[in-house]
């Protein structure tokens, strides 16, 4: 709890971002136009004191932070930092294409979050980090899940109750899935009608569709 009350996140005025250490802003940013396709990724081919010396992000960071306490953040000050690290990280790390791909739902850039979704889901399928070979990414496997439940389902737990804000992506049909909470099982199928939420084992719970609040005993279809 004392780590937790004592972090910090910094914030600039002029930019309207939140940068991720006091002196961010102050480095220069990469030429990545002028980086070689064969340099990357680039923490194989440049040295960390060379990275580090620039304002370049190797996973979702600042924008982990807009998915994790997305409540504390308006909806315009998430687009704004979303849009200043786009540009700048490079998703070098397996674990970065999953955040992206959920926070960009939350803001409403769907287009954007499918193609990282994408990316995640088909991580290894077609080798995009060009080390498969050494071994599956099962963490990333992980954020695929993630990045429909938490992205296109918008799940998220406020106050001890289980919220739902749903989207299908127009090039599917549905999606469906389970979890777990506090002992019950709750399966989800989405489609281009509405939700429906089925109560599979355990007490009923509270939930929230799009903002209501509804108590799932057995089975609601919403829209």
């Amino acid at each position: 709890n004392k780590a937790a009350c004592n972090m910090y996140l910094p914030y600039n005025e002029k930019y309207g971002i939140h940068p991720q250490d006091d002196s961010f802003l102050d480095k220069e940013l990469w030429d990545f136009e002028n980086t070689p396709e064969e340099k990357h990724p680039l923490l194989l081919h440049y040295h960390p004191l060379v990275l580090y010396r620039h304002q370049l992000c190797k996973q979702a960071d600042v924008v982990l932070a807009l998915f994790l306490q997305s409540h504390k953040f308006s909806l315009e000050q998430k687009r704004r930092d979303f849009d200043y690290y786009e540009k700048i990280t490079t998703h070098d790390s397996s674990l970065s294409t999953c955040i992206f791909s959920i926070v960009a739902n939350d803001i409403g850039y769907h287009e954007k979050a499918y193609d990282y979704f994408i990316k995640t889901a088909r991580m290894d399928l077609d080798d995009y980090n060009g080390n498969t070979r050494h071994g599956i990414h099962t963490a990333n496997m992980a954020g695929s899940f993630l990045s429909i439940v938490k992205g296109y389902a918008g799940m998220r737990v406020y106050e001890d109750v289980l919220c739902f804000h749903p989207y299908i992506h127009p090039n599917w049909e549905k999606y469906s899935f389970k979890i777990t909470y506090r002992g019950s099982i709750v399966k989800l199928t989405i489609d281009g009608k509405g939700t429906v939420y089925e109560l599979v084992e355990g007490k009923s719970i509270k939930i929230t569709h799009r903002g209501k609040d509804f108590v799932l005993k057995d089975r609601l279809i919403l829209k």
